[in-house]
């Protein structure tokens, strides 16, 4: 497990893309909860990278990340999943990933929230290569 721990403390490469356009419209039906969970109003839309290199060790690593998970909204008609948040870091600003429990991605995309316009705010667009740390803690 300790070797695990230590990887977990490395950085992970991964590049920017644009998605189907859809992370504004679920983003915004969870604005409720995820300001109830992570103390913030999200900005409408989600920040997608695809990484590059490592990707099962990202999502091993995942496990030891204190993770937040968000109840659905309750909307007549619609069937909406969980949504399990973990705490990261893009380009050295915090943000949080967000994992819908239902999704078109693999587990090779990250998608990530902030408070603000996170393409604007690390001066990203598609193609360019970002950096992502997992925040966590280890047990015991």
């Amino acid at each position: 497990m300790a070797v695990v721990d230590d990887n977990c403390r490395g950085v992970f490469k991964g590049i920017v893309f644009s998605g189907k356009g859809e992370g504004a419209f679920y983003v915004s039906i969870y604005a409720k909860q995820f300001r109830s969970a992570l103390g913030f109003t999200p900005y409408p839309g989600t920040m997608n990278v695809k990484l590059l290199d490592n990707v099962d060790l990202f999502n091993s690593c995942l496990e030891y990340t204190p993770k937040k998970i968000i109840e659905p909204p309750n909307i007549e008609g619609t069937k909406l999943a969980r949504v399990i948040a973990y705490p990261l870091r893009v380009n050295g600003y915090n943000v949080w990933a967000v994992r819908p429990e239902i999704t078109i991605y693999k587990n090779d995309v990250v998608e990530l929230i902030s408070d603000k316009y996170l393409r604007a705010l690390l001066k990203v667009k598609d193609g360019d290569i970002v950096y992502v740390s997992l925040s966590y803690k280890q047990e015991g």
